[in-house]
């Protein structure tokens, strides 16, 4: 089984959990987490700590916003946990492709897969280099 966390300041997580949900459909195994003003990601990573702890054989993908922020780097200690994922630089290609790519564990192969998917994701786009086949 598979949690993914859509980990963010403010309500950038909410919102990709949103797309995803009108692209794929509503994902029981999703859910998000915003830093609000005055609060600490420390106190959720905290918690999740614990969820991770009773659950090991749940597979924690936990995708960030901002490497090296605050909620990254948060996170980034319950990678002890030979279950858990940690991404920064969440985007909605690196959601969807997370979901979709396969529900066996993660390895470094599929890992790299993921990253390379979400990264093909970002481009400048511009009307002359439009090819039929991308639409």
């Amino acid at each position: 089984m598979r949690e993914v966390i859509f980990a963010s300041h403010g309500n950038f997580s909410e919102g990709i959990k949103d797309s995803v949900s009108m692209i794929i459909g509503e994902q029981s195994n999703v859910r998000s987490y915003q830093l609000k003003p005055g609060a600490s990601a420390t106190d959720f990573a905290e918690e999740l700590q614990k969820e991770i702890t009773e659950n090991p054989e749940t597979e924690y993908v936990i995708l960030t916003d901002l490497y090296g922020a605050s909620v990254c780097s948060a996170m980034l200690p319950l990678t002890k946990n030979s279950n858990v994922h940690v991404f920064s630089g969440m985007n909605l290609v690196l959601a969807l492709t997370v979901l979709l790519e396969t529900r066996e564990p993660l390895n470094d192969e599929i890992i790299s897969e993921i990253l390379n998917e979400a990264k093909e994701g970002i481009r400048l786009v511009k009307m002359e280099d439009i090819r039929e086949e991308d639409f």
